[in-house]
């Protein structure tokens, strides 16, 4: 596997940077967070210069690139600010299923006005705890002549605030699982938005479907695809907040090694002490091993060949390695780490955040021996 980025990546992730530290105001990143309001100034503009919808085909107004183009953006935004950046990352999140599973008649009224920051759009699949675990899944659609007339309960739905519109997992029947395209529609859709530790620009709550009506038409995927419309959505799911891993520990390193060559302890920087060398040696090793996992993960997952073995293991290995910089970086600054504008608080908090997107330990776990022991009872 090639490893060094083409020029035009380059190009790409030095863009989304320099977009980043220009627009990314810190003490305006601080008020989204506390308010839990969402960067929508930033998001149009982010729009507006094709950096959402980089992966898109041109025919809908997108780039034409790929996924691993699509990282390096999430990458560079996060390194900047992990809030800003993972909101503005998520704006489209669903938009993966209608590019590989949809008509193109779906791309065509969908994408468009994503890219030009009209509309958002995200994914309802979970209810109960877990998302993964279709058994729960008791969301119903009854199939009439020119519609269906969907009632249920989504949970934890991410951008559930902001969407216009949703791509949910239901039911036809007890046997037949249905992905349709949901189109919020007034009382019908209604939200309940509930507070979390961190990622706090990103709304979550649930979605309650009462009785909308959906046409034939936005379903999603042929008969028979169901299952793959599900594995899809989590790898896609799982390679963006890979990115945005990768982006924050990353941005949670630079502050450190900023802060400890300002800050003194007895007459020299802290950046002079063994310890903290050391420290920063060990998240540099921490950083370079995520980057090759997420970048290969990319890869492989635009070549649709990607093993799930090798997600698994990036998001048991990404997730820890994002947790221990993030803690490390924070022990660097000691007490001032807890006070909000010094920025690594934020960090801090997000960090936790998008390890429980990426799963668990203990289930991933679980997956990755299973497809290697098989299943046992």
């Amino acid at each position: 596997m090639e490893f060094e980025l083409s020029e035009e990546q380059k190009d790409i992730q030095k863009a989304a940077e320099e977009f980043a530290r220009g627009e990314f105001d810190p003490d305006l990143a601080l008020e989204l967070d506390q308010k839990g309001i969402f960067p929508e100034r930033m998001w149009r503009k982010a729009t507006q210069l094709g950096f959402i919808g980089i992966h898109y085909p041109e025919e809908v107004g997108g780039q034409g690139l790929g996924l691993l183009e699509n990282t390096l953006v999430i990458e560079a935004f996060c390194r900047v600010d992990s809030g800003i950046g993972s909101a503005l990352s998520l704006a489209d999140l669903g938009s993966d299923l209608i590019l590989k599973f949809g008509s193109k008649n779906q791309m065509e009224r969908f994408l468009p006005p994503i890219i030009k920051g009209e509309k958002q759009l995200t994914v309802a699949f979970g209810e109960m705890e877990d998302d993964q675990d279709l058994s729960v899944v008791s969301t119903m659609a009854e199939r009439r002549e020119k519609d269906y007339l969907v009632r249920g309960l989504k949970r934890y739905v991410l951008n559930v605030s902001l969407a216009d519109m949703f791509i949910i997992l239901c039911k036809e029947s007890e046997e037949q699982w249905l992905p349709l395209i949901v189109e919020k529609d007034g009382e019908k859709t209604e939200i309940y938005p509930v507070e979390k530790m961190g990622l706090r620009m990103i709304s979550s709550g649930d979605l309650h479907l009462r009785g909308v009506q959906v046409p034939h038409e936005n379903r999603l995927g042929e008969k028979g695809q169901e299952m793959e419309v599900f594995q899809y959505y989590h790898r896609v799911k799982s390679l963006r907040f890979l990115a945005q891993a990768l982006g924050l520990m990353e941005g949670a390193f630079e502050l450190a090694l900023k802060y400890s060559n300002q800050r003194e302890q007895f007459g020299r920087r802290l950046s002079q002490f063994q310890v903290i060398k050391h420290k920063l040696a060990e998240m540099q090793v921490g950083i370079e091993v995520s980057r090759c996992l997420t970048y290969r993960a990319a890869v492989e997952l635009e070549k649709r060949e990607m093993d799930p073995n090798l997600l698994f293991v990036a998001q048991i290995e990404v997730g820890r390695k994002m947790a221990w910089v993030v803690d490390e970086a924070l022990q660097i600054f000691g007490g001032y780490g807890y006070m909000a504008e010094e920025g690594i608080e934020r960090f801090y908090r997000d960090a936790w955040t998008i390890r429980s997107q990426l799963g668990t330990e203990e289930e991933l776990r679980d997956l990755l021996s299973e497809r290697k022991l098989g299943k046992r009872g």
